[in-house]
């Protein structure tokens, strides 16, 4: 599966060029750039950057070996000029995305810098967020404390969730939460929770610690995983990759200006 990691920068195409690298003190190597226009998706409505540039293409990184050698591993990078989103996927465990922010940011003007730790708006991202079709964890920071509300969407499922959540060992660590019940009793048919959009929770009061969700698009997945602002993307397929990646720009980046 294809993992790529997110940043932002703003105006990075002014110096963006295959001379980035050149210095000897770097070990990252712009390869080659492609530009095209970005085209939406019918499936994301009111997507707000339609025909945005995005420049693509390759890069090398150079990883020291035994005997004072070294090897070289090709990635691969996008960046969208309106939403400002830029994308490294790395090929190998070998080469971490965050030596590759660091080492083109040592390259960049200060006002074009790479930032790999995203401060999200929370109402936008929590829209992100309902979008998925499945969402394997999401950790909540509240004044209660901290729990997963996925394991809350399950205990709903049953016939009674407040005797469930104090006997069924699954769900023992939401006990210790502060209000959690009156969180379940707030929802007025429990069996009929179809998502986290369907629960009590104030959302401007509650820290997002950690999301693995899934996204479908034509029957194929993209996974995303975020935690303390590392943002990262697995697509397999390039169009559920592309999918995901306009829910972020419409819901997150135009969502939060």
């Amino acid at each position: 599966m294809s993992t790529s990691r997110l940043g932002r920068s703003e105006g990075l195409e002014k110096y963006w060029s295959e001379h980035l690298g050149d210095r000897p003190e770097t070990d990252v190597a712009i390869k080659s750039i492609d530009r095209e226009h970005v085209e939406s998706f019918p499936e994301v409505a009111d997507y707000p950057f339609d025909g945005q540039i995005k420049l693509t293409g390759t890069f090398a990184f150079e990883i020291p070996s035994r005997n004072n050698g070294s090897f070289t591993q090709t990635g691969e990078y996008e960046y969208r000029t309106a939403s400002e989103l830029f994308l490294v996927e790395t090929p190998t465990d070998l080469v971490d995305a965050e030596d590759v922010f660091t080492d083109l940011n040592q390259q960049l003007a200060s006002t074009a810098e790479i930032q790999r730790a995203l401060s999200l708006p929370r109402d936008s991202f929590w829209r992100f967020i309902e979008e998925a079709d499945t969402i394997e964890t999401l950790i909540l920071r509240g004044r209660g404390g901290t729990y997963d509300a996925a394991k809350l969407l399950s205990v709903l499922q049953y016939d009674d969730p407040v005797e469930t959540l104090h006997t069924n060992p699954e769900f023992s660590d939401l006990r210790s939460i502060e209000d959690i019940e009156d969180i379940i009793s707030a929802v007025d048919t429990p069996s009929e929770v179809d998502g986290i959009q369907d629960l009590n929770i104030d959302i401007y009061s509650t820290i997002i610690d950690e999301v693995k969700a899934t996204y479908w698009f034509c029957d194929r997945a993209a996974d995303v995983w975020y935690k303390r602002g590392v943002l990262q993307l697995d697509a397999e397929d390039v169009d559920a990759r592309e999918y995901v990646i306009q829910l972020f720009e419409r819901d997150v980046v135009h969502g939060g200006v």
